[in-house]
């Protein structure tokens, strides 16, 4: 009898699952498309914590017309994760105030963090100016909440390709 009544209740779980699945593919459809045009960018990783609380980051590249002149503008977020809700909330939101107030005309995002170190990440913010023909990188180390730092030059690993006609390290003539 108890066999009965949890197969019964596994077929009556599964025929409305399969009603639930299309609502819940059109709510991501839906989702999506309330992402504004400007949203150019967003990548998500790292970790941080403070105290009792942890999550990952989340960067945008957002472009928009910002006093007359059109650009890329980056927001670095900390979102919080939590045992309870697979949904992370937003702890705080930031304007990298030290690269929007150089106008890029574009630019892109990525995330270099190590898996076991928490509070290190480093967002890669490149672009290009094509009136000067040449590509732009900045670099800005996420903290705490609130948090962050702008690096002045690139971390070893991420300095780039030296210059035409340069020696390479370790390239002797």
């Amino acid at each position: 009898m108890m066999l009965r009544t949890i197969l019964r209740a596994a077929a009556l779980l599964s025929f409305s699952l399969a009603f639930i699945a299309p609502a819940a593919a059109e709510d991501d459809a839906k989702l999506v498309a309330s992402v504004p045009p400007e949203v150019a960018d967003v990548v998500t990783g790292g970790s941080w914590s403070a105290g009792d609380q942890g999550g990952l980051y989340r960067a945008f590249v957002i472009m928009t017309d910002s006093g007359g002149e059109f650009g890329a503008r980056i927001f670095l977020q900390w979102l919080s994760l939590s045992d309870d809700n697979p949904v992370p909330s937003v702890v705080k939101t930031v304007p990298i105030k030290e690269i929007n107030d150089q106008n890029l005309p574009n630019a892109s995002i990525e995330i270099e963090a190590e898996e076991d170190k928490d509070n290190q990440t480093l967002l890669v913010v490149s672009g290009y100016d094509f009136d000067a023909d040449k590509e732009i990188l900045l670099f800005v180390k996420a903290g705490e909440p609130g948090v962050y730092f702008i690096e002045k030059t690139p971390p070893k690993g991420l300095e780039g390709p030296p210059p035409e006609g340069a020696e390479s390290p370790g390239e002797q003539k």
